[in-house]
């Protein structure tokens, strides 16, 4: 090989290893957890569903209460930006009871919520499955609209300076309340990879006139979420729930059972106290937190789905 030939050779060499190191600095750029992304959230939502009118309505559902406040509650009572879906005309209040701060609602009467659709179109053969959409004229030329029962919303989101521990919330977050007895138990297939879960005891109150045959479907769901960008958005969370469904008249207090689970998500390049709480590897990914989320957003998607 020539002198001549030696010398493009290196030059190659060199500009190679300078392409190669400028990608990688790019891709370690790119990756890593970019500071200005991180978001702190917590999202609270309550679901009504009776199957017929309820008179003289008192309803007590848990919150996320710490040190005796809820956040959300306030927010509720207070007609605060931070409410995202309520019904028109629902008034809220946090009424201090024997088990501590709980969203009252009060009604003289309560009537069910129906959702109303167009009819789907007609399967015309050959063309797929059949869409909504306005259907054909029957043969009184009327056109018979879809109605299924639904549920009342209330829907409350706010942030935080602070990041969220989605490790442990039970002494440093606000958590649903009233909360009894919380154990640890194996969690489902559903859940992310190195969640934890764990189950609770709460209390609604339930006091109004039904027909025997009626059913009052009520649940609360609850869930504080750190986020940020690295190479695409990720983040963990922890998330809370608790249902009850109860037939004829309101009777009053009624046990329920809380389900919670923790450590769902990504904790590489969380922010404190995440990481502090959760350790500094991975847990899950992203893929896999908000598969989980997703599922279970789905798998309660408000009360009767």
């Amino acid at each position: 090989m020539d002198r001549r030939l030696r010398l493009v050779v290196v030059v190659l060499v060199a500009v190679a290893l300078v392409a190669v190191g400028a990608f990688g600095v790019a891709v370690y750029g790119f990756l890593r957890p970019n500071p200005d992304s991180y978001a702190h959230t917590y999202e609270y939502r309550a679901y009504v569903q009776p199957t017929a009118t309820l008179s003289n309505v008192t309803l007590y559902l848990p919150l996320p209460v710490e040190n005796g406040t809820s956040p959300a509650g306030d927010a509720l009572a207070g007609g605060s930006a931070a409410v995202t879906d309520a019904p028109p005309d629902w008034e809220f209040a946090v009424e201090n009871t024997t088990y501590g701060p709980m969203l009252a609602l009060r009604f003289d009467e309560l009537e069910p919520n129906y959702d109303t659709r167009p009819p789907p179109r007609p399967l015309t053969p050959g063309e797929g499955t059949a869409t909504p959409g306005l259907g054909p004229a029957s043969g009184t030329g009327t056109r018979t609209p879809v109605t299924t029962l639904d549920y009342y919303l209330v829907g409350v989101r706010w942030a935080s300076d602070d990041p969220v521990d989605t490790r442990d919330p039970a002494g440093s977050e606000p958590v649903l309340s009233p909360r009894l007895n919380a154990t640890t138990v194996e969690c489902g297939e559903l859940e992310a990879p190195g969640a934890t879960c764990r189950r609770f005891g709460t209390r609604y109150f339930l006091s109004y006139d039904a027909p025997a045959n009626a059913t009052a479907d009520l649940l609360v769901t609850y869930e504080g979420r750190n986020e940020w960008f690295a190479g695409g958005w990720t983040g963990n969370s922890f998330e809370e729930s608790a249902g009850v469904a109860v037939r004829g008249g309101g009777p009053g207090w009624v046990a329920a059972t809380g389900n919670e689970t923790v450590g769902v998500g990504a904790y590489r390049g969380a922010p404190d106290p995440a990481v502090v709480a959760g350790g500094a590897d991975a847990v899950g990914g992203t893929d896999a937190a908000h598969g989980a989320s997703a599922a279970r957003e789905a798998a309660v998607d408000g009360p009767g789905s």
